[in-house]
């Protein structure tokens, strides 16, 4: 999946959750890699949503440099612009749980 359009409202792409996650853990300084981004259950999916849909989303903006090849993600030329509405978005519930 693939955004038809882009966009550059940040509160627009970064309202889902996983892209939420990659902006605020880049700005706590949690997050260097895709691998930092795996939760537990569904690792495979989350993993392949990220790839396909989050991380090229949020690279299209400019809110990160993300190096494929070496699994690296950072913060982009427009960084600020998005991590300054991470606060302002509802968190998603509690991550789910792999029992």
């Amino acid at each position: 999946m693939t955004l038809d359009t882009p966009t550059t409202d940040p509160t627009v792409v970064v309202s889902a959750p996983e892209r939420r996650r990659v902006v605020a853990g880049l700005a706590d300084g949690t997050v260097e890699t895709v691998a930092d981004l795996r939760v537990r259950g569904r690792a495979d999916e989350i993993a392949a949503e990220l790839r396909e849909t989050h991380l090229p989303a949020l690279e299209e903006a400019g809110y990160i440099e993300w190096d494929r090849e070496a699994g690296t993600i950072e913060p982009g030329p427009n960084f600020e612009e998005a991590a300054g509405h991470v606060d302002d978005l509802p968190m998603p519930d509690a991550e789910p749980s792999d029992d």
